[in-house]
């Protein structure tokens, strides 16, 4: 069987060598915070699973970070910890599912995007994209993640595996209670 077209991407490589991870860090109940994190390859199948078990801030806690807990909790301590627990390739690129969490780019070091749907009336007719992304002010990352959607958006579905991750955590959260 003949292999398809090759998609390249901007260090010349095919698409299909790409890494891809996703860090969702849905709300928990009881005021606690989640966090997974899944890698995978071009297309989209899991290379490497991981989470945090719910963190729940002390109302001291509470008190003395302020505004800026869940940026501490979700970036400072889901994201740092997902990352350094041995993730075993260094992804292309992070997406995340909450543009709070673009400030994960500071402990990743990759482009990092925020990925959401296109509303439906916010796309002409001459575009084939259903995706819009949104990246931080680093230099690079716009082009970076622009080539990887174009060389994927139309094979997989990009956003899909955020909803894996929300049910895996349900998952590993039942058997963290037996």
């Amino acid at each position: 069987m003949a292999a398809g077209p090759r998609q390249q991407t901007e260090s010349g490589n095919d698409s299909n060598s790409l890494t891809l991870a996703y860090l969702a860090c849905p709300p928990g109940a009881d005021k606690n915070y989640l966090g997974g994190l899944l890698v995978t390859d071009a297309r989209s199948r899991p290379l490497h699973f991981g989470y945090v078990a719910p963190i729940r801030p002390t109302a001291m806690q509470r008190l003395l970070y302020g505004g800026t807990l869940n940026e501490h909790v979700r970036i400072d301590v889901i994201a740092k910890k997902l990352f350094s627990d041995g993730v075993p390739v260094v992804p292309n690129v992070l997406f995340v599912d909450d543009e709070q969490l673009l400030m994960a780019r500071r402990i990743v070091g990759v482009p990092t995007a925020f990925l959401e749907r296109r509303p439906a009336g916010n796309q002409n007719s001459n575009s084939l994209t259903t995706i819009q992304y949104t990246v931080d002010q680093h230099a690079g990352d716009d082009e970076a993640v622009g080539r990887i959607l174009a060389a994927l958006e139309q094979s997989i579905d990009l956003i899909e595996p955020f909803n894996r991750i929300r049910e895996a955590l349900r998952e590993a959260l039942k058997g963290d209670k037996s």
